[in-house]
């Protein structure tokens, strides 16, 4: 029963922050009257795909189960300071430089996805873009679901995938906002990691380092290439560099703790 106390408490404690930062920023950008937007020129080759608001709204079913999946304490306070200071970092962001999206959002034919895109009109604005915090709580969200042993586990990391597209495919939100999502996300990994106490701690904190890098070289090479021409793209094997040698320490391939019979990776040497 205290465990179960616990996990209400927090999806409270977040829901309260959430809708008072979020829908403060959402007040205040409202009322300058004038809000610019970023959007890349090759954005409007993205189509727009209605049935995608189905994953875009189901990140508040998750929001709804994933404090009760979540299996240790300590586990659910690290989530819990993670979504706090994503939500805060992103209500800074919304104010300080207040973004709205531009391109206008297609007639949606079939009557049950135009009622959910009504729904969603209901309670939100084109403003809070960037960073996306849709995208930095799938994230979060999937720091949970990798920990589980479970058979639907693969489809929980297909529909984050989706949730995340589905900011772009929705018209709800611009690449940059995608980009600066991703870069809070680890970087929140980063100010509260997980799992301090187990062996591969530093391995996975590595990889959040790595990881966090890989977002802001490509945020880096795509505002360069938008500007200055597009060789800067090059840049962004630079970042998968990063984000292979993320997932190597997320997976404990490359250790910095030697182990007794066991060989030094070829991946190690390689990087």
């Amino acid at each position: 029963m205290k465990k179960m106390d616990s996990k209400v408490w927090a999806l409270v404690i977040f829901s309260g922050a959430f809708a008072v930062i979020y829908k403060f920023s959402l007040w205040y950008a409202a009322g300058l009257g004038n809000v610019s937007s970023f959007v890349f020129s090759f954005e409007k080759n993205i189509p727009f795909i209605p049935w995608t608001i189905i994953p875009y709204l189901s990140s508040g079913v998750f929001f709804c189960v994933i404090f009760f999946i979540i299996r240790s304490e300590e586990r659910l306070r690290v989530f819990l300071k993670r979504v706090l200071l994503m939500t805060a970092l992103a209500g800074i962001g919304f104010i300080a430089m207040p973004l709205q999206y531009s391109y206008p959002r297609p007639e949606v034919s079939n009557p049950i996805l135009n009622s959910l895109f009504w729904l969603l009109d209901g309670f939100d604005d084109p403003y809070n873009q960037s960073p996306s915090l849709h995208v930095a709580f799938a994230f979060a969200f999937w720091t949970v679901f990798r920990k589980l042993k479970a058979k639907w586990k693969p489809f929980a990391a297909v529909w984050l995938i989706l949730v995340a597209l589905s900011t772009l495919t929705t018209y709800q939100h611009h690449l940059i906002d995608v980009f600066a999502g991703s870069m809070l996300a680890h970087f929140t990994f980063i100010v509260f990691p997980s799992q301090q106490r187990s062996f591969g701690f530093r391995n996975l904190h590595a990889a959040n380092l790595c990881f966090f890098a890989g977002w802001s070289t490509v945020t880096a090479s795509f505002l360069l290439a938008e500007f200055y021409g597009s060789e800067w793209l090059n840049f962004n094997i630079v970042a998968l560099i990063m984000f292979a040698v993320g997932y190597f320490y997320q997976r404990d391939m490359i250790g910095f703790v030697r182990r007794e019979a066991v060989r030094i990776s070829v991946f190690k040497n390689l990087f």
